[in-house]
């Protein structure tokens, strides 16, 4: 018969075992960051239940967090909150083969105003491809949705959805980043961050290295 200890052990390993088809989660709770995670601008910790993350002035940066995985037939969500006015977020999804943006979108809390956007992409100019718009701004904490699946890209917020199809998305793609603060000193929380592929993808996937120039500062 097993003893208690190795029984104990054996129940907390599984525990920790992710669903079927979730690559990363990370509930912001306590440290260690997950793997498939870097804190890539800014300075980040462990407080109020998440991840926060504040603007370094040196760097002339918005905080980032970097995900270690390509944002390819990938649902990402996640839960923010704004700590300061005038606050900003940027989302950025990188191709895998150029050092230009592939997917965007643009969200301001204070209005409540979010915009879906292609990048330059060749021939082709930057493009706001759709627009969306929150009717309740008293909320602290928002719960962000987003898929990309083959050409189109979707966005929800707070239950507030918008889409796009683009040519341009349908290719390979890289890691993705979730940018907020737009002003020196300016904070956010992230928390509940869960990276999922999408049924019929690839379940698993390897994650990118991180570079040692992108270690962030704590």
């Amino acid at each position: 018969m097993r003893s208690l200890p190795l029984l104990l052990l054996s129940l907390s390993l599984f525990a920790e075992e992710k669903p079927a088809g979730v690559i990363i989660h990370e509930t912001g709770a306590h440290e260690p960051l997950a793997q498939g995670l870097a804190f890539f601008h800014g300075s980040w910790k462990f407080a109020e239940g998440a991840m926060l993350g504040e603007q370094v002035p040196t760097e002339k940066h918005t905080a980032t967090i970097k995900i270690l995985t390509a944002f390819d037939q990938i649902k990402a969500e996640w839960k923010m909150k704004f700590l300061d006015p005038k606050e900003n977020f940027l989302f950025v999804s990188w191709p895998a083969d150029s050092g230009a943006h592939a997917m965007d979108f643009t969200f301001l809390p204070d209005s409540g105003k979010f915009e879906l956007i292609r990048p330059a992409y060749k021939d082709l100019k930057r493009e706001v491809l759709a627009k969306g718009e929150l009717k309740d701004l008293t909320k602290d904490w928002h719960d962000v949705v987003c898929v990309h699946d083959g050409a189109k890209f979707t966005l929800t917020i707070d239950g507030v959805t918008i889409s796009a199809s683009d040519d341009a998305f349908n290719r390979p793609m890289g890691p993705f980043y979730l940018n907020g603060g737009g002003f020196n000193g300016a904070r956010y929380l992230v928390k509940d961050l869960k990276v999922t592929a999408l049924p019929g993808s690839p379940q698993t996937r390897a994650f990118l290295p991180v570079k040692p120039a992108a270690a962030a500062k704590k």
